[in-house]
């Protein structure tokens, strides 16, 4: 292949430019996955506490409990600063209610990720 005397060199130039956009555009997806994983594992928190919270004669801080549990054990590497919260609502209804921040790759960016969970209290009623 024979090179035009003003083209030396333009592989380099064209090197500087697209590696760095092609790993800008790789950070980007790793960090859209990590988002998606915290927000998974949000989601995983909050429907174990939601299932523990309104079992029969539970209470709603068994369910905060449990999904801060899930949350240390299983998910802190990629939630941060967590916090969890149950409600009894009217109609035997149970709320709990999970929200953190996903781990970021980006300086200065913080990503939020919450999930929400409502049951039905069980109770154990007689039939008559």
């Amino acid at each position: 292949m024979s090179w035009r005397p003003g083209e030396r060199g333009s592989t380099s130039v064209e090197a500087v430019v697209v590696l760095p956009c092609a790993m800008i555009v790789l950070l980007f997806a790793v960090q859209a996955c990590l988002w998606a994983h915290a927000a998974t594992m949000a989601e995983y928190a909050a429907s174990r506490g939601e299932q523990l919270a309104t079992l029969d004669g539970s209470s709603t801080q068994a369910g905060i409990d449990e999904a801060a549990g899930v949350l240390a054990n299983s998910a802190s590497a990629v939630v941060s600063d967590p916090t969890v919260q149950a409600q009894r609502l009217p109609g035997d209804r149970m709320e709990i209610r999970v929200n953190g921040y996903a781990e970021s790759l980006l300086p200065g960016v913080r990503l939020p990720v919450s999930a929400v969970r409502f049951g039905v209290v069980q109770r154990f009623r007689v039939g008559g």
